[in-house]
């Protein structure tokens, strides 16, 4: 659907997805925005390569309304599979899902680039981009989506020297369109960043005869290390840890303020010195079975492998982290990956040069770069950002909203840590501060004082699409008034939890008061308990403590939902 040069106007526009909205008010007017040429985001058919698998499990990786179809064996690991099969899926629901005789993808303006959003007369006015023919278009809508998620901006750095270098600078976005493992003619290749896009690329450069140098920042001075990459075979009494993680009674294990404190259970694991230990014990455990399974101080190396050895426990999740497929991953970089911690200093022609004291150089063919993400929300100048909640910049935040917040993140913080015997003293830790203020929305979705725009998917869940429907179903609701909000200070008091929690619990990555690494089961929970809806959690005592919780749970609770709004429920449309 190309843009038209005049300007037009929509009762929703969604950057990102927007099927349960449709589904429940499929007489909507709704644009739906694509920067790229396809859909998927991470796993658009751009951005996979042969070595990206998934890190979920089958039958978690799907939404409800349309079941993934089980990838063949040879394509699957421990239940996890190639991430070729989520782009497929993916494909197939936007092609298969029709509302009043329009598809998801016939709603998609693709290469759609939004440069610019504000409100005007209580309309959102978004300027645009087609990236292809350069041309412009403003667009007007009385609600606004944003599930532009947290990976679309590539961070690339800007390496001294670069307009020298004579070799190729490939960000993760990029590779898998590249050339970098065909071409012949690259044989030195330069890997940048630490977590899980960097440790893929290692591989399939590597696994290519490639001679590769992995370069990891030291820790400090912004940098937060080496990636945590545990096994994916870590022995559980579900599938895999993937599906452990969706069961209550491992949420329950984490310090999490998102979980009711109402039982005797989360009451002895957090806010007894017993339980803390008994919590602590068993995550030492699974701590020192990553890192044996890694084996940094036992594989015999002279390429500095030892260096990729992580610093903090991977609990506190105090850097990036991921899992670790290959059998063959850490003996293959023992012995062929050449390991450096340090920054570029200088590239020049085909030379790499470091900062290190040693004054390390070496032939370079290619960078890749494994280096994350820009902030997503560029498009929002400082004081929409601050009249929404979203992060700005601290130094030119007005005094008295700072007074503001500190006075309720502090009183928030003395709950926390009255209730988590764990999170009252941190472990040594290099501490990354955020120069942003954090997420100050409802849910870290809703802005307090705006209900016309709702932003999706930037709270950092492990299941990404399990939580990214919960809130779809939640958002579905909320433009509904189909519950009672609670009052604003209520709301307030809720973020101000939610950034207290965050620093304590994540340390460096809780900085802007979105991260639930490990608390998407609760957080989910908890949106749908604000919505009244109960069908996630009839599956008698046993089952709700101990099954996984699935897709298929979030798809009887939308029925519960649509069910109850029809005998009843007005429309807020």
């Amino acid at each position: 659907m190309p843009l038209a040069e005049d300007a037009t106007s929509f009762d929703v526009i969604v950057v990102g997805a927007a099927q349960r909205l449709l589904q429940a008010h499929p007489e909507t007017r709704l644009a739906i925005l694509e920067r790229d040429y396809c859909v998927g985001g991470v796993w658009s058919e751009r951005r996979i390569y042969p070595s990206f698998w998934t890190q979920w499990t089958y039958g978690i990786a799907e939404f409800s309304d349309r079941p993934m179809e089980q990838p063949p064996v040879e394509d699957c690991m421990n239940y996890l599979f190639r991430a070729k099969y989520t782009t497929k899926y993916l494909e197939d629901y936007v092609h298969s899902m029709s509302h009043a005789g329009q598809t998801l993808r016939d709603r998609i303006q693709f290469n759609t680039h939004v440069k610019s959003i504000r409100k005007v007369n209580d309309q959102w006015q978004l300027l645009c981009v087609d990236t292809i023919r350069k041309s412009q278009q403003s667009m007007f809508s009385s609600r606004l989506m944003m599930a532009n998620g947290q990976s679309s901006v590539p961070n690339v750095p800007n390496f001294p020297g670069k307009e020298y270098f004579q070799g190729k600078i490939i960000h993760s976005i990029d590779f898998g369109q590249s050339d970098i493992v065909q071409d012949k003619s690259i044989q030195h290749v330069a890997v940048i960043g630490a977590g899980k896009s960097a440790a893929d690329m290692v591989y399939e450069t590597v696994k290519a005869g490639k001679t590769i140098s992995w370069i990891i920042r030291k820790t400090g001075n912004g940098s937060l290390g080496a990636a945590a990459l545990a096994p994916i075979d870590l022995p559980t009494p579900y599938k895999n840890g993937v599906e452990a993680s969706q069961a209550r009674i491992m949420a329950s294990l984490q310090p999490c303020y998102l979980i009711p404190y109402r039982s005797w259970w989360t009451w002895f694991l957090h806010s007894t010195t017993l339980g803390a230990k008994l919590v602590s014990k068993i995550f030492s455990l699974l701590d020192n079975s990553v890192r044996k399974y890694a084996g940094y101080r036992e594989r015999k190396s002279d390429k500095g492998f030892e260096k990729l050895e992580y610093d903090n426990d991977i609990i506190w999740q105090n850097g990036t982290a991921g899992g670790c497929h290959f059998a063959d991953f850490w003996p293959l970089v023992a012995e062929k990956v050449y390991v450096h911690r340090g920054d570029v200093k200088l590239l020049n022609g085909n030379e790499l040069y470091l900062n290190d004291e040693d004054g390390t150089h070496f032939p370079c063919d290619a960078i890749l770069c494994g280096t994350g993400w820009e902030c997503g929300l560029d498009m929002f100048d400082n004081r929409t950002l601050m009249e929404l909640g979203l992060p700005y910049p601290k130094d030119i935040e007005p005094q008295e909203e700072t007074a503001k917040w500190e006075k309720l993140v502090g009183k928030a913080d003395e709950q926390i840590i009255r209730r988590f015997v764990m999170l009252r003293i941190p472990p040594k830790h290099y501490h990354k501060y955020e120069t942003r203020t954090p997420y100050r929305l409802y849910h870290t979705m809703a802005p307090v004082h705006d209900d016309s725009i709702l932003f999706m998917n930037h709270v950092v869940a492990g299941a990404k699409l399990f939580a990214a429907e919960a809130q779809a179903i939640w958002a579905v609701a909320y433009w509904d008034k189909a519950f009672t909000l609670p009052s604003v200070a209520e709301r307030e008091d809720d973020i101000a939890h939610m950034i207290a929690w965050n620093k304590r619990r994540y340390l460096s990555n809780g900085e802007l008061g979105n991260f639930a690494a490990f608390d998407s089961v609760p957080y989910v929970d908890r949106l749908f308990d604000e919505i009244g809806v109960t069908s996630h959690r009839k599956k008698g005592w046993l089952g709700n403590v101990f099954a996984p919780i699935v897709p298929a749970d979030l798809g009887k609770v939308w029925h519960e939902y649509l069910a109850r709004r029809t005998t009843g429920q007005t429309l807020a449309y």
